[in-house]
């Protein structure tokens, strides 16, 4: 009994000891935080220049939000789509969810890499 107390002991002065060092980490680690990058486009210093680059980065962006949206709504489909499949032994329309929406997420993500230059100016 006497060895499990003294093994607890030590276990709670190390831990004691890893808290401190962990509670005088965040100053260590937020001393070489990067500077903010400025606008990719458009920064030239006058006020035109950069609402036009951030609302090219906007519509990057709102581009990027509607391909993980189509990617989420297709793995929704694709799980209804195999439930569905599951309880009535049918495959052909988790073949065909799975055929259509590949298709589906090609041409969104297609359709935003060509729309983003056009959007841009």
């Amino acid at each position: 009994m006497k060895s499990i107390m003294n093994l607890f002991h030590r276990v709670r002065g190390a831990l004691n000891t890893s808290a401190a060092a962990l509670m005088a980490l965040p100053s260590v680690a937020m001393a070489a935080l990067p500077q903010q990058e400025s606008i990719t486009e458009g920064a030239d210093g006058d006020l035109f220049g950069t609402v036009q680059g951030v609302g090219q980065e906007g519509f990057s962006l709102g581009f990027l939000v509607l391909c993980g949206f189509a990617i989420l709504v297709y793995i929704v489909g694709v799980i209804w789509a195999f439930n569905e499949s599951k309880k009535r032994q049918e495959w052909a329309l988790l073949g065909a969810v799975l055929g259509f929406g590949v298709v589906m997420i090609v041409v969104v993500i297609w359709l935003a890499n060509y729309g983003d230059p056009i959007m841009g100016g």
